[in-house]
């Protein structure tokens, strides 16, 4: 799949807990941010397992209705594309893939009508927030995602490059006093995802006061190859 511009897009809360492989006992009292949080439901989800969540994303400026309209138009996107991509499984179910979709938004859309507060419109690489404010912060489908077509992602033209991206993670970096997940680290087209081209310089970046490594998605997402994200922590940070 390729795309003129970055999706409006989202996942259920629940399946993001297994996209970033976190154990929902283990979310109780933290800070947490999801960044860019867009129409999905994972805010909602960690405040079900007792996190303080705050959401991030530059869409929660337009009004309701336009984040409607452009969430819909995106997921139809998707839907004309998905199909003839090799990188999908053949048994993979494309039509609960995109009902979930559906199914995030109407999640998201009920969460912020409660928490209006907690859903912040802003973008990286700047991010509205004093440093280390949050315990765990989860970013997802940004970062590696919308990289050019020609680096591994899907976004034609220049997409987010090498320095944007570290930018970005300098900036996801500033805000996390304890972990950052970043999913996905792999490629998004091909017959295979694979390691995305960006994950060694960026953390050949990394200074000595973090630790790095990658994780194993626990969520399956019908695509073949190794479905990886990144994981960053604070040097005597244990989770």
């Amino acid at each position: 799949m390729r795309f003129p511009r970055i999706l409006s897009f989202g996942r259920t809360g629940d399946e993001l807990l297994d996209v970033f492989a976190l154990r929902p006992a283990s979310l109780k009292g933290l800070r947490v941010l999801d960044c860019p949080g867009g129409p999905g439901s994972l805010s909602s989800a960690l405040r079900r397992h007792g996190a303080r969540a705050t959401a991030v994303d530059p869409g929660y400026a337009l009004p309701p209705g336009e984040l409607e309209r452009c969430t819909l138009r995106d997921i139809a996107a998707v839907a004309e594309q998905i199909s003839g991509d090799e990188i999908f499984r053949a048994d993979f179910d494309q039509r609960q893939y995109l009902a979930a979709k559906v199914q995030a938004f109407q999640q998201f859309t009920e969460d912020r009508a409660v928490h209006p507060g907690e859903y912040v419109a802003a973008s990286l690489p700047k991010l509205p927030f004093a440093d280390q404010s949050f315990d765990l912060v989860l970013s997802s489908s940004l970062l590696f995602s919308y990289s050019p077509v020609a680096d591994g992602g899907l976004l034609e033209g220049d997409g987010l490059d090498l320095e944007w991206h570290r930018r970005a993670l300098c900036e996801l970096m500033r805000v996390t006093a304890g972990e950052l997940r970043v999913y996905p680290a792999h490629t998004q087209h091909g017959s295979r995802a694979v390691l995305h081209p960006y994950v060694k310089p960026l953390l050949d970046t990394v200074g000595p006061g973090w630790r790095s490594g990658l994780f194993q998605s626990c969520c399956d997402q019908g695509l073949r190859g190794d479905t990886v994200g990144l994981l960053l922590r604070r040097a005597g940070v244990n989770r």
